[in-house]
């Protein structure tokens, strides 16, 4: 009888600590998943941030640019823009359910940016090299 009392005791115990450690991981993972979004919230808006700088020195360089040249920045901009939007949906969603497609998302955007900053300087040095 002895043997079966320390025997329950173990198991409640065992119970306790395992509920203890389920705890504390859910708040652990809870915590993470509130502070990585907010990471990826804050590179996101510094992306659109330096999107918007873009569009303020193109637009203040149209004196030198063609209109066709306009109108293919404007689609740009806009496409990326909206990749950025989608890209932002798709973090939001799934940082819950699956952290590392939501990073390989954010790393896709950031090179998505990269590519368009580096197009923008080797535009904007062959404009001044023509002029």
């Amino acid at each position: 009888m002895s043997d079966f009392n320390s025997f329950l005791t173990l198991s409640i115990l065992m119970l306790r600590l395992f509920s203890t450690v389920s705890i504390l991981l859910s708040s652990s993972l809870n915590l993470v998943s509130i502070f990585t979004f907010k990471l990826f919230s804050t590179v996101l808006i510094l992306l659109s941030s330096s999107l918007n700088l873009v569009s303020i020195l193109l637009s203040s360089s149209l004196n030198l640019v063609s209109i066709f040249t306009f109108k293919l920045f404007s689609t740009v901009l806009i496409l990326l823009s909206s990749s950025l939007n989608l890209v932002s949906i798709l973090l939001s969603r799934s940082l819950i359910s699956d952290f590392k497609f939501a990073s390989t998302l954010l790393i896709s955007a950031c090179k998505v940016a990269s590519t368009f900053s580096s197009f923008i300087s080797k535009f904007s040095f062959k404009n001044s090299i023509s002029l």
